[in-house]
């Protein structure tokens, strides 16, 4: 048997020389250059265009008017008006008016339901004028005068007479209170703008307050009408400060005098005398500001008292504008005139004299800065001790339906973070927030009567091209208490505390500029929100405002 199988084609491995030939030369050639460069000088020409010169633009200035004037009607229904009145610009003088009124009518709602009057009226005038001097002094004054009235509309419904009948309620005519303020004042100042020229600051001031009673008050303990229609207190109060300032030292003097009536009940004149001067030290990023308050005062038929306090401040900035640390110590007396305790509560007993308070120490620290051209913010921290400090409580004493106010006084800590932060992230929109936190320890009281635990405030404003302004803003006041007088307790007079509602107001506004001198706004207040801003003081309900303002 014969097998056969298919071809199968191969190649066969190539015989390779595994060594390449190599070849040893000795000789070298090393090249040689031999150059040489052929200068030769070309002439240019330069043809010389001259430059216009650049024209500089003046700085553009604000156009003024002689006049302005701003009319709205509210829902109340109430009326505001405002008028101004001034010169244009000019080198030599600078004069003008100011006139306000504002008037609302209408009712109240009680915690009872029952509608009260609630009526205010306020009306103002000012006449102002400087001059303006060659060595850059400026001779400035002052005239005004203003009237404000008032209804002491809210009493406590709960309240009983020692027969425990509810008390007879007095005419509406006989709860009205008013109040004329008048001002002057008169001083030079300087308006130097190198740091290193000496500025100062002279100023006299005059402040009148007088408040004529036309009310019948039931007296509680005696259970009869007391007569006091007749009675008129009032207040001369004068003021001398002054100012020097050079960057480097300086110093701040106020001198503060009060003359009360015969009718005022005790601290009929008072004096007090503020001394501060200073040193300070400043360069680049570190500010060191070194002083002292000296204090000379005196109330009523009291002796003649003496206090110094302690008063610096250290700055330094770790990243330029970014974050700057600072922190101080400070101190002083707080003087109390009756015309700022009207400001600050119209609705006070008749003749209420408010002791000075003393700042014996204040410690502080904090953070401020620009993180960037768009975003700022401020955070600090307070250590307060006070002496005297007065606190609004409702006074039971001078009438059953505790429809006035007087004042206690204690010593009391206060702790204190503030912080603020504003955000433009565009230039048509602003935001701002601030908000402060107390925690309060006091000696002898129970609470820091009608003072909030946390104020919020916060802020934001739409301007398209100047032409149609939009604005929010919220109000958030946390607690508070009151001290309200138990009925239960007939041996005498007993008080408990009472928390007064937290607050949450909305308030919106909107203008459009139909021209350079023209506008229409509407606001809208108090949405959402009803709240006593004092003790059985309910605040009115939404309210709107529509107007137009006008410049000429």
């Amino acid at each position: 048997m014969t097998l056969v199988r298919p071809f199968e084609p191969s190649v066969s491995d190539a015989q390779k020389i595994t060594r390449l030939p190599n070849l040893q030369d000795t000789f070298s050639i090393r090249p040689t250059f031999i150059y040489s460069i052929a200068s030769h000088r070309i002439d240019t020409r330069f043809d010389i265009t001259p430059v216009p010169p650049v024209r500089v633009q003046p700085l553009t200035q604000t156009k003024l008017y002689h006049g302005y004037m701003k009319l709205g009607f509210g829902t109340l229904p109430n009326i505001s008006a405002d008028v101004a009145i001034n010169t244009l610009r000019n080198r030599e003088y600078a004069a003008g008016a100011l006139f306000g009124f504002n008037h609302a009518d209408g009712e109240v709602k009680l915690d009872n339901d029952e509608k009260v009057i609630g009526k205010y009226s306020d009306i103002s005038g000012k006449l102002f004028g400087k001059r303006f001097f060659r060595n850059n002094s400026i001779l400035f004054g002052e005239l005004g005068a203003s009237g404000q009235t008032a209804y002491n509309y809210g009493y406590d419904t709960n309240a009983v007479d020692v027969n425990g009948n509810p008390p007879n309620l007095v005419d509406d005519s006989d709860l009205r209170k008013s109040y004329f303020f008048a001002d002057a004042n008169i001083g030079i100042r300087s308006s130097h703008f190198r740091a290193d020229r000496l500025n100062y600051n002279v100023q006299l001031d005059y402040k009148f307050a007088r408040n004529k009673l036309n009310e019948n008050v039931l007296n509680n303990l005696a259970s009869e009408t007391k007569d006091i229609s007749e009675r008129i207190y009032s207040e001369n109060a004068f003021t001398f400060s002054a100012q020097l300032d050079n960057n480097m030292f300086g110093g701040n003097l106020k001198l503060d005098q009060f003359q009360r009536s015969i009718d005022f009940d005790s601290l009929r004149n008072n004096f007090a005398l503020d001394l501060n001067p200073w040193f300070m030290l400043d360069n680049d990023s570190v500010q060191l500001k070194l002083g002292m308050r000296v204090a000379v005062y005196k109330e009523g038929d009291k002796d003649t008292q003496y206090a110094i306090f302690p008063s610096i401040e250290f700055q330094f900035t770790l990243l330029k504008d970014i974050f700057i640390p600072f922190l101080g110590i400070d101190g002083y007396m707080q003087p109390n005139s009756y015309r700022s305790i009207v400001n600050e509560n119209p609705f006070i007993t008749p003749g209420l004299a408010v002791p000075m308070s003393k700042t014996k120490l204040q410690i502080y620290a904090g953070l401020k800065g620009t993180i960037t051209s768009k975003l700022g913010y401020y955070l600090r921290l307070d250590f307060i001790n006070t002496d005297k400090e007065h606190f609004f409580v409702n006074d039971a004493e001078f009438s059953l339906h505790q429809n006035h106010f007087t004042v206690v006084t204690d010593d009391m800590n206060t702790f204190r973070f503030k912080g603020e932060l504003y955000f433009n992230p565009v230039e048509s929109i602003e935001f701002g927030l601030k908000a402060n936190y107390f925690k309060y320890q006091l000696k002898r009281e129970l609470h820091a009567w009608h003072k909030p635990d946390l104020t919020l405030d916060f802020l934001a404003k739409y301007n398209l091209n100047n032409k149609i302004i939009a604005n929010l803003d919220v109000m958030h006041i946390g607690k508070r208490y009151a001290r309200v007088r138990d009925f239960s307790v007939t041996d005498g007079i007993a008080y408990n505390p009472e928390q007064l509602k937290s607050v949450l107001s909305f308030n919106v506004g909107a203008e459009y500029r139909y021209t350079k001198t023209f506008s229409l706004f509407l606001k809208l207040n108090n949405i959402g929100s009803r709240y006593d801003r004092w003790n059985f003081y309910p605040t009115r309900r939404f309210n709107a405002m529509a107007g137009f303002t006008y410049s000429l």
